[in-house]
């Protein structure tokens, strides 16, 4: 159960209210461990928290749209997870070639380079957690954005 403090606090950084908030409950062990993590990044418990926070929330979304995804799958063919990557260029024929649909998931920088809109849309199944994905001129962003999920930028 929580418990929360009438203080709130918006900061310059953030577009966000920020409540001094009382958790009952934490495991002494787990509270040691996020004093850890807190020590060695130089954040403050409540910012390793909050990253926690939306780590998990992501996580619950990202299931849900996986699961979507894998229902979808399941009646279109089995998808392909190309994932955990730095970077990753990749291009129309490069698709073609893998022959079925793909999830790129976990990439840091994923560029599309001489794909057009129906190689897209026949082979690209879902885009998860990208933090920037490049694409020629000729593809739609709209088409990113309908199959992404947690990208931080798209650049064209």
């Amino acid at each position: 159960m929580a418990e929360e403090n009438k203080e709130t606090e918006t900061t310059e950084d953030e577009n966000v209210v920020r409540k001094t908030i009382s958790i009952k409950g934490v495991s002494a062990d787990l509270y040691r461990r996020i004093q850890k993590i807190s020590n060695d990044t130089g954040k403050t418990i409540g910012q390793v928290t909050d990253d926690a926070y939306k780590s998990f929330m992501g996580t619950v979304e990202n299931a849900k749209h996986l699961s979507d995804g894998f229902m979808k799958g399941m009646k279109e063919g089995s998808s392909q997870f190309i994932e955990n990557i730095k970077e990753l260029e990749i291009t129309g024929n490069d698709l073609k070639e893998i022959g079925r649909k793909i999830i790129f998931k976990n990439i840091e920088s994923l560029t599309f380079k001489d794909i057009d809109n129906e190689t897209f849309d026949k082979y690209v199944n879902a885009i998860i957690m990208v933090k920037t994905v490049t694409i020629p001129k000729g593809l739609s962003k709209a088409k990113i954005l309908l199959k992404g999920n947690f990208i931080d930028k798209i650049v064209q």
